[in-house]
């Protein structure tokens, strides 16, 4: 992860800048900002998004990448948005870990915010980063894979012969809030149980937390899965085995070669795949297994990279 990674951040001086687009991706903890080209990132940055309305955030979003373009003497002609929620009729629907100001917003009008003054496209994330990873990571070579993303939240989209799958509202293949533990824990979304509220990197602190008293770090709750607490490694245990049956429903529905599987959690892929397999095998057609469960490569730039390959195609 951190060759390609690094590969994406190949240094280019400003005279080789030419077919650039600005790229945004709005998180539950920051909003990562950076110029594109192609597969390479010129430059980049983030700023806290502290639950605040985008109205906050977005201002200096945008003078933060007026400032990067200037500095590499750079003209981006597009600009991609990553947004943690459906989009369908222009609007973000859903967003449980934002601001209840994102939701209901008109792209259009989050789009204005950030004041770049070009033409613009937003998707979800979890549909950008697979595109990332098609363009330029671990989908390469791959005509349709499933792309999961471990983090703040859980997400997930589909890339279906090298398109993304939107669905009616934008939400095909999101199964960060299936339900797989109808009394589990409530989720960001007000139901209760879904893959989110126990295999995110929220929800395993939060249940260790219930479990020990202590509240520490998920790549604490890491390190002590890996040194044999057997309360860490059975909230991992929980975890993989709430992908597993997400990872059944992507194999049911749309039968692809493989998930890919990305966000700063998937550091942790190790710990979640015995009870995740265990549990993709149990539930599973066998007509769809295989389904390889592999790291993605880009890391955190996937859906930034995504964002840019997406607005080349559809900024308007």
């Amino acid at each position: 992860m951190e060759g390609m990674t690094a590969l994406l951040r190949e240094g280019m001086g400003a005279e080789e800048v030419f077919d650039v687009e600005y790229a945004v991706d709005v998180g539950g903890t920051k909003i990562a900002y950076a110029i594109i080209d192609g597969q390479h990132i010129v430059a980049e940055g983030s700023l806290a998004t502290d639950g605040r309305p985008p109205e906050d955030r977005l201002p200096a979003v945008g003078e933060a990448l007026k400032a990067l373009a200037q500095d590499r003497g750079a003209s981006p002609a597009a600009l991609g948005l990553s947004l943690p929620g459906p989009i369908a009729h222009g609007v973000l629907l859903h967003a449980p870990n934002l601001h209840r100001a994102w939701v209901g917003r008109r792209i259009d009008e989050i789009l204005r915010l950030l004041g770049l003054g070009v033409p613009g496209a937003a998707q979800r994330d979890a549909l950008l980063g697979g595109l990332g990873e098609y363009v330029a990571g671990a989908g390469q070579g791959l005509d349709s894979f499933a792309y999961l993303t471990l983090g703040t939240g859980v997400g997930g989209g589909l890339i279906l012969h090298g398109e993304p799958l939107l669905g009616t509202d934008g939400a095909a293949g999101e199964i960060g809030h299936l339900t797989v533990e109808p009394r589990g824990p409530l989720c960001g979304c007000g139901r209760r149980g879904c893959v989110e509220s126990v295999a995110s990197g929220t929800a395993i602190g939060k249940i260790y937390l219930a479990e020990t008293g202590e509240e520490v770090p998920g790549s604490e709750i890491a390190r002590r899965a890996r040194g044999g607490d057997m309360v860490a490694r059975r909230v991992f245990g929980r975890a993989g085995a709430a992908l597993g049956t997400a990872c059944a429903a992507w194999a049911q529905v749309a039968n692809p070669q493989a998930v890919i599987a990305g966000g700063s959690l998937a550091q942790s892929l190790d710990l979640l795949l015995p009870s995740l397999e265990r549990s993709l095998h149990r539930r599973a057609w066998s007509a769809n297994l295989p389904l390889p469960i592999i790291p993605a490569k880009l890391g955190g730039p996937a859906p930034l990279v995504g964002a840019a390959y997406f607005a080349r195609r559809h900024a308007r």
